[in-house]
């Protein structure tokens, strides 16, 4: 092989530098070969959600009930203040769960704190409003249905066969998903994500629809010799936690665009949705993508902002850099299956194939 000779031209002209500088964003500097894993069950929004909303509607259950007692005299029976007395806490209590629990399945304690505080007030709040609208839904289709069975409703559903007990349960169930829209919108509202929002929204509703037709169906075909509502009560209560568990979870994971999956990490398997335009990764507990124990990560290591149709990976001038493929990098446009290395953390960037 001949000799290479460099002129004092060549060290002088910048396209060299540019050429090395190519180079070497070319060349691995890491090469980290990591399986694809599976994300396990208990870290799939509809179980940990639906465990959590089950576990909320039971709390607000067992300490509500004593007041709810037909043998009370106590009982506060107010016109929608009674109603609220009831719908306001499940919602609040099936919010907070939410909330708390997205926290726990990411690592992040004050993250649980701050959703659970979030999504209590927003559930408490916003049934304030929805228990006036439920409430009124349910008396108008209440009247047709013992109109139409030609009784007073002095028994409640039990009086009524046929379609107009049909219509009596779409009535509760109608009032419920009303109801339940509050219980679906604090987590986006903490995470200040209009898509988590959106999630929320129609997840409660179709939950709360869903779990409310259970309420009557309930008493009349499951615990039909019951001698109060109590079991009835807890029964339906905690329907309409799983299901606005479970769609929320579902409506969650269908709505996903682009995701990280950690296949090397202390949440190893776990999906990290990319919900909102910039999401910050780093080791701070304010972080979108929270990476804790690893002391190379900086508090604000890199964020994916969305341009256009495609995320853009960004190093926010981290000390020990980012990774993709092995490649260090500045600015990057992600791809389908790109490995990205963070400190000891690896994630393997997911998109909805594009139609």
């Amino acid at each position: 092989m001949p000799d290479i000779i460099i002129t004092d031209s060549d060290l002088k002209d910048p396209t060299i530098d540019d050429m090395i500088n190519l180079q070497k964003s070319l060349a691995p500097q890491r090469d980290e070969k990591v399986e694809e894993i599976k994300r396990p069950f208990y870290l799939h929004p509809i179980f940990y959600y639906s465990v959590a909303s089950i576990l909320g509607a039971l709390v607000v259950w067992i300490l509500s009930e004593p007041y709810h007692s037909e043998d009370n005299p106590h009982q506060l029976d107010m016109f929608i203040i009674s109603d609220y007395l009831l719908f306001g806490p499940v919602a609040g209590m099936l919010s907070l769960s939410i909330g708390v629990v997205y926290g726990i399945v990411n690592g992040n304690w004050m993250k649980s704190l701050v959703c659970g505080v979030v999504g209590l007030g927003v559930g408490l709040g916003a049934t304030m409003i929805t228990t006036v609208i439920a409430v009124f839904a349910f008396i108008i289709i209440q009247i047709v249905a013992f109109r139409m069975n030609g009784t007073v409703p002095l028994h409640g559903p039990l009086d009524l066969r046929g379609l107009p007990f049909f219509m009596f349960v779409c009535g509760r169930g109608i009032a419920w998903s009303i109801v339940a829209m509050g219980a679906g919108l604090g987590l986006g509202v903490a995470l200040k994500s209009r898509k988590l929002v959106l999630n929320g929204l129609v997840g409660g509703m179709l939950g709360g629809l869903i779990g409310g037709l259970f309420f009557d169906l309930i008493s009349r075909f499951v615990v039909p010799n019951a001698t109060t509502g109590g079991l009835s009560r807890g029964v339906g209560i905690t329907a309409v936690g799983l299901f606005v568990g479970i769609f929320i979870g579902f409506f969650e994971n269908i709505s996903k665009e682009a995701w990280f999956q950690m296949l090397k990490g202390p949440l190893a398997g776990k999906h990290f949705i990319l919900f909102k335009n910039v999401m910050r990764i780093g080791s701070s507990p304010k972080s979108d993508v929270y990476l804790f124990k690893d002391p190379d990560i900086a508090p604000l290591h890199a964020t994916v902002t969305k341009s256009g149709t495609r995320f853009v990976l960004k190093d926010e001038n981290s000390e020990m850099g980012i990774y993709v493929n092995g490649r260090k990098i500045d600015k990057y446009i992600l791809q389908a299956g790109d490995t990205v290395t963070v400190g000891e953390t690896v994630l393997r960037y997911h998109e909805k194939q594009r139609g």
